[in-house]
């Protein structure tokens, strides 16, 4: 029967990213993390030794005596730790065996293994953090440009709870003197406190709304915006990706749906993530794969924020393209006039007629 997990368990993690590396760290937060860390370390007595300071020593089988690395141990006493818990951070040579032999050692040693964002959850359970700053952490660890990762950093600071308790007082304030008008009515003897109260309690609710038409923003930042590459076959499509990525990512060839699957990739465009998607050739076809390829480029278009539709100008504007332009309507698009280098085919007089001017891109 397993043994039952509580809040008051000692936990233990490997915190840094699994593979090879200059360092490993193994942290360990809880009543007895310095005991447990102690019964695997040779080197000063971490019972006896300040809080927020490191130690040079070794990590030693306790039952064989076996040396398994040597370290640099950091000790956090409770309550200026991340988690408000004593706090061990064994730092180990980087590399998947050394840093696991560590973590098993742990665990024998009466430690449990963390669940995952469990560290996190503690902080905030012992009032370090507020859920605006827990979330904060992970869209720090996953933002993906500048922008994003000086976002988290702004909320993981407190700014968006500072905001939050901000307007709380004052519909705190406005609530009082509600309460104040009804239980004392004689006391009000014009009309001033009540349109008061309402120009109070519009302004609070103009903020609240300011405030969340920007979390569409925030998850654009932390998600990415996708973005899906589509138009018929042989139009462009993986050769435009591949320059937005400065790399061969996708294979180009003048050979008709040489994409056959969705091909996924991150840009950095003016500090917003784009995650693009580069797609198979829409068209009909009575090929079996093209088909389901075809079927998930039609997929992409539905869960796309942004619609990236690649025309050939090099050739007329064809029936496939007009389907194209059609069932991206009500999308927000761009329309791409690809193969700028060949002599022009594409009648942008019948083009404009069916887009508006300001979706056209010539590359």
């Amino acid at each position: 029967m397993s043994a039952s997990i509580t809040a008051y368990d000692t936990i233990a993690a490997i915190s840094t990213p699994p593979g090879e590396g200059a360092i490993s760290i193994v942290r360990l937060s809880g009543e007895t993390a310095v005991a447990t860390a102690n019964q695997v370390f040779k080197g000063k007595d971490l019972s006896q030794v300040e809080s927020h300071t490191i130690h040079y020593g070794h990590i030693v089988d306790p039952e064989s005596g076996e040396l398994i690395d040597e370290v640099m141990v950091s000790v956090m006493l409770a309550p200026k730790t991340f988690t408000r818990e004593d706090v061990v951070e064994i730092n180990c040579h980087g590399g998947i065996v050394a840093t696991n032999r560590i973590l098993q050692l742990l665990l024998g040693e009466g430690a449990r293994m963390a669940e995952p964002g469990e560290f996190t959850k503690r902080a905030f359970l012992n009032g370090r953090i507020d859920l605006t700053e827990a979330e904060s952490v992970m869209d720090l660890i996953r933002a993906k440009t500048d922008r994003a990762m000086q976002v988290a950093v702004n909320q993981l600071d407190g700014n968006l709870h500072t905001l939050i308790k901000r307007l709380r007082q004052e519909i705190l304030e406005v609530l009082a003197q509600v309460e104040v008008n009804i239980d004392y009515p004689e006391y009000d003897t014009d009309e001033m406190t009540t349109k008061m109260l309402l120009e109070k309690a519009q302004t609070v609710q103009k903020a609240i709304s300011n405030l969340l038409s920007t979390a569409s923003q925030g998850k654009v930042l932390r998600e990415g915006l996708a973005t899906a590459i589509v138009g018929r076959p042989n139009v462009g499509k993986s050769s435009l990706l591949n320059h937005m990525l400065h790399e061969d990512k996708a294979i180009v060839t003048d050979v008709a749906g040489t994409t056959r699957d969705v091909l996924e990739e991150y840009v950095n465009v003016r500090g917003v993530p784009l995650k693009l998607v580069d797609t198979a050739g829409i068209h009909d076809t009575t090929d079996k794969v093209e088909k389901i390829g075809v079927e998930r480029s039609r997929q992409a278009i539905t869960q796309a924020d942004l619609i990236l539709l690649v025309l050939d100008q090099s050739e007329p504007l064809t029936d496939e393209d007009k389907q194209l332009i059609q069932a991206t309507a009500n999308k927000k698009r761009i329309i791409v006039l690809n193969k700028q280098d060949l002599p022009a085919q594409l009648d942008t007089t019948a083009l404009l007629k069916l887009v508006s001017p300001d979706e056209i891109i010539k590359t």
